[in-house]
């Protein structure tokens, strides 16, 4: 297979838009889940338009379906206060 150097700056600049949405995604996901340990709620990651929002269940009470269908990544509530 042989690459013309537009080809390959197109492939190059895709694979640099899959890597930053991929490590923010990932930053998201890690910050979820530490969150989630100081929290009796789930913690959501959510896309939006800008990047991705986290969203704590207790904050909002019930979830708007827009939200809802926008989740990629759910970290469960790990507090427990029964002792």
């Amino acid at each position: 297979m042989c690459y013309t150097t537009e080809t390959f700056a197109a492939d190059t600049a895709t694979i640099r838009q899959i890597n930053t949405e991929t490590i923010a995604l990932d930053e998201k996901t890690l910050e979820a889940e530490r969150r989630s340990y100081h929290s009796f709620f789930d913690v959501h990651v959510v896309q939006t338009e800008d990047g991705y929002i986290l969203l704590e269940e207790g904050d909002y009470g019930e979830l708007p379906m827009h939200l809802i269908d926008d989740i990629v990544y759910t970290a469960t509530g790990k507090m427990d206060d029964e002792y």
